[in-house]
């Protein structure tokens, strides 16, 4: 694992000194980038103040809310998106088997391939709401919440790289899995952007047991806020670190089993 990071920390010195040989076209994307989600924070503060009654959340709440699964997202789509996210095109292509020839572990070869530097703009973003959001609130943070804090956004990782991992492996069964991707991962995911007491008791559900982004943001941010937490909510808040490191060994198996039945380009 040593090994692994300081070739990953001079790979990324390497991809950003190829990037500064076009200057413009990186910083025009990386405030494209911003751009794009500093409006999506403004929807909601226009959403609160022109709702009269939201159940008690104000714009910072849903900062938190929207901040925790933005982070977590942006930071895992540095690491694997662009390469997980095309794993049907390097089946389709044949270079998965050439990757497979290689010594070095397939994940970490699809880390290599391509470092998500368009996710930095949503990175900048989210601190910089979440940090005003987190001021705003600053009485119900202290040391052991802070811990949790960075325990929950750990664990949002593991589940966001975990996600793309596991709905990228099934790339092996189905060949073509980005239409599968949008609507179980971007469409239901993006569900959790709002509170969940809005939405059905089945819904809710679904967003916890079946496919369990609440756990990224939504638990978290009840239990830090202790906002009409019941015993029940709590418990799913404490858990939550725990859930994302299982999600995450659970598409690592997953993928296992694909790759195990993969038989090639041409099989």
């Amino acid at each position: 694992m040593r090994d692994f990071l300081l070739t990953y920390f001079v790979y990324i010195k390497t991809f950003f000194r190829s990037r500064a040989e076009y200057k413009t076209s990186f910083v025009l994307g990386m405030a494209s980038n911003f751009y794009c989600y500093f409006i999506t924070y403004m929807s909601y503060w226009v959403l609160v103040n022109g709702v009269e009654d939201l159940g008690g959340w104000d714009f910072s709440d849903l900062s938190i809310l929207y901040g925790l699964s933005l982070l977590t997202y942006a930071i895992s789509g540095t690491l694997v998106w662009y390469s997980v996210y095309s794993l049907e095109d390097l089946i389709i292509s044949g270079q998965l088997d050439i990757m497979l020839l290689r010594p070095q572990g397939l994940i970490r070869q699809m880390i290599f391939q391509r470092f998500g530097d368009t996710f930095l703009g949503q990175i900048v973003v989210t601190v910089i709401f979440l940090c005003a959001a987190f001021a705003e609130k600053a009485e119900m943070l202290n040391l052991q919440m802070g811990i949790y804090l960075a325990l929950a956004i750990l664990g949002g990782i593991f589940m966001q790289t975990g996600s793309m991992i596991l709905f990228g492996a099934f790339s092996f069964w189905t060949m073509k899995s980005s239409a599968l991707i949008d609507m179980l991962f971007y469409d239901l995911r993006g569900l959790t952007n709002y509170p969940l007491m809005l939405y059905p008791k089945a819904l809710r559900i679904f967003l916890t047991f079946v496919l369990p982004w609440a756990f990224i943001n939504y638990y978290p941010m009840m239990f830090i806020t202790g906002k009409r937490v019941s015993g029940y909510e709590t418990a799913l808040g404490l858990a939550a670190p725990f859930v994302g490191v299982l999600w995450f060994l659970l598409a690592m198996g997953v993928f296992r089993m694909g790759l195990r039945r993969y038989t090639g380009a041409g099989g």
